[in-house]
């Protein structure tokens, strides 16, 4: 079987001037193959992006499909 390779860019910067410790973080994650990128401001919109490409990859190899960690068990 043919292993399949994705490359992420991941980029996280705060806002602000840099006075302000409470800044929020910001980010964006490139995929570098289709360059489809994503901004976001919560984690788990990452875990999303990312998410989608491995179930991707899983359907194709017939493995198993990521699952949302935030949500209940499959039966």
């Amino acid at each position: 079987m043919a292993r399949r390779k994705d490359v992420f860019v991941v980029s996280l910067w705060r806002d602000g001037d840099g006075l302000v410790p409470t800044a929020d973080w910001r980010g964006s994650v490139e995929h570098v193959h289709s360059r489809r990128r994503l901004y976001f401001r919560e984690l788990i919109d990452l875990v999303a992006f990312l998410a989608g490409y491995m179930n991707a990859a899983a359907g194709e190899n017939g493995s198993h499909a990521v699952r949302d960690s935030s949500g209940p068990p499959e039966p």
